[in-house]
């Protein structure tokens, strides 16, 4: 042990070094760390994304490691500290036969400091990556590969926090289904929108007031639809008051508008020269009647090009849904029998 004779506090430096990190805290988490509720105490996750499994991965340069909150997420960036920073312990020393006095010995040296600094990204890249798809090619048949992941199992794989992944799952309307983790088609949620309002007029539902959601599921019930893709679609269409609430729904009218026409021209894209005008009518076709006016390209903005000066298009391909095996056609198989229940009351 290398020794310094000082007439002040006695200093050493170890021989064998012990191995620290250094992190410079932002007052954000120290406030969380240093909170008085410790029973409620936010964990804090180190986390990195997963391998790439197509050349199609989100990002040219990924963070390999961050730290989240439950709501927010750092980026660690190690950098070169310009002094000489030692890790040091409180030690008694002595010399030959005097008495021990109180030093400081250096039991780590640390050349480098980890920074945090806040990440404000999307998580939907990331989740469109992991996530298969799931298309219901026709009333039969569904085309999907599960990937055997729950959505906690998905998350942790996405370098970003828990609230962040949220959002980005109730934007894709991404759901669990049958033990694995799934994103549907454009031609499936619109196979789903057509049933749910369909059901809502046979059943006399009233999209435009708050329901019972429970009463809306029994009256798709026989489609053959995943119980959680149809709460993920109502959680993405409700107002923001009724976001997470399984038992009531209220869906918001400007949202489901955009998103029907979004989910429209998504599940039409194959088709070379659709006609603006035909698009408008079909939209304003499977809108509550009292919404069909609502169905102008101003509610779509930025989200479709028109090729010539009849004819329109999605912007970017489909707009972050996978097209899906073919158009939506009918949206259930038994639309007629709602109705007939309907006239019967």
């Amino acid at each position: 042990m290398a020794t310094q004779d000082d007439s002040g506090v006695p200093f050493s430096v170890v021989h064998d070094q012990q191995q620290f990190r250094l992190v410079e805290l932002p007052p954000e988490i120290l406030a969380l760390i240093d909170s008085p509720n410790a029973s409620n105490a936010p964990i804090l996750s180190v986390k990195s994304q997963a391998p790439p499994t197509t050349s199609s991965a989100p990002s040219s340069k990924p963070a390999y490691a961050v730290l989240c909150t439950p709501t927010q997420t750092y980026q660690l960036r190690q950098v070169q500290t310009s002094n000489s920073v030692f890790v040091t312990k409180c030690v008694l020393t002595s010399h030959g036969d005097s008495m021990p006095v109180p030093g400081v010995s250096a039991i780590a040296t640390c050349p480098t400091t980890l920074e945090l600094h806040p990440v404000a990204g999307t998580a939907i890249p990331y989740l469109k990556e992991a996530l298969p798809l799931y298309d219901m090619a026709d009333d039969d048949m569904v085309d999907a590969a599960g990937n055997g992941n729950s959505k906690s199992k998905v998350f942790s794989d996405v370098p970003l926090s828990d609230a962040q992944c949220e959002l980005g799952w109730r934007e894709l309307i991404a759901f669990e289904f049958a033990g694995s983790s799934f994103k549907p088609s454009a031609v499936t949620l619109l196979k789903l929108w057509k049933s749910i309002n369909v059901a809502a007029l046979a059943e006399g539902i009233n999209l435009n007031k708050q329901f019972l959601t429970e009463d809306l599921l029994k009256a798709i019930d026989d489609e053959g639809f995943p119980v959680d893709l149809f709460y993920s679609l109502l959680s993405r269409l409700a107002t923001d008051d009724h976001v997470g609430d399984t038992t009531w729904t209220s869906i918001d009218r400007r949202v489901t508008v955009s998103f029907v026409g979004r989910t429209l021209l998504a599940s039409e894209s194959s088709i070379q020269d659709l006609h603006t005008s035909v698009f408008v009518e079909s939209w304003k076709d499977i809108l509550p009647e009292l919404w069909r006016d609502d169905a102008k390209l101003d509610a779509i903005k930025d989200l479709y090009i028109l090729p010539t000066s009849t004819t329109i298009s999605i912007k970017g391909g489909s707009d972050g849904f996978g097209e899906g095996s073919k158009a939506a056609g009918s949206a259930s198989r038994k639309w007629h029998e709602r109705f007939a229940r309907a006239r019967r009351r």
